[in-house]
């Protein structure tokens, strides 16, 4: 009877972290491509973005980034989430993809006001490499911010590159997957990735 007590609760446990990890609303639309298309990504300057049904990390596809060669600026090519983004002021948010490269590729990641002066919020340059791994960047902006960006800028190297399950929401940065330990305290179970919705 205690065995099953002991089962159950970790069963329960499970379900409340796996819940818990979860509960972040994806403001991205198509973050795993998905979806057939490309679309709402788009990319500027010298590459090409294209599906890929034989590099993803998760699912059918992923968004693959051909760089056609290194800029005179990190940011004259980039990637970008090409929707209708507003930041909200004092919000923290999260933004967070997938992603694997040709080899080590820096990619400045750049939450920014979608025109001049192109003020960045909470932007880093972040080094990637041939494994898919997740990277992520937190940021809250100081006021309102209309019309917003998620920018990539991805010409400091020539390399190319995938994303896949990409991820932006409100509040710290959650992993995308949980682990729990059953009742004996011997197997881990993954619980399963958040996808974008």
């Amino acid at each position: 009877m205690n065995g099953m007590i002991a089962r159950l609760g970790a069963i329960t446990l499970a379900a409340t972290l796996s819940v818990a990890a979860s509960a972040q609303d994806n403001l991205i639309e198509n973050g795993d491509f998905e979806g057939g298309v490309t679309d709402p990504w788009g990319v500027y300057g010298d590459a090409t973005l294209t599906l890929d049904a034989s590099e993803v990390f998760e699912g059918s596809a992923s968004g693959k980034v051909e760089v056609g060669a290194a800029g005179a600026n990190f940011w004259d090519s980039g990637l970008q989430y090409n929707v209708d983004v507003t930041f909200t002021g004092g919000q923290l948010y999260t933004w967070a993809a997938f992603v694997k490269s040709e080899g080590a590729k820096n990619i400045n990641w750049k939450p920014e006001l979608a025109a001049d002066p192109w003020t960045a919020y909470g932007e880093q340059m972040l080094a990637m490499g041939p494994e898919w791994t997740e990277y992520h960047i937190e940021f809250t902006p100081d006021s309102d911010v209309d019309p917003g960006s998620l920018t990539m800028h991805i010409a400091e190297s020539g390399e190319d590159f995938w994303i896949d399950n990409a991820r932006w929401y409100e509040g710290a940065y959650v992993a995308p997957t949980t682990t729990a330990v059953d009742a004996q305290g011997k197997v881990a179970t993954a619980w399963g990735s958040l996808k974008s919705r």
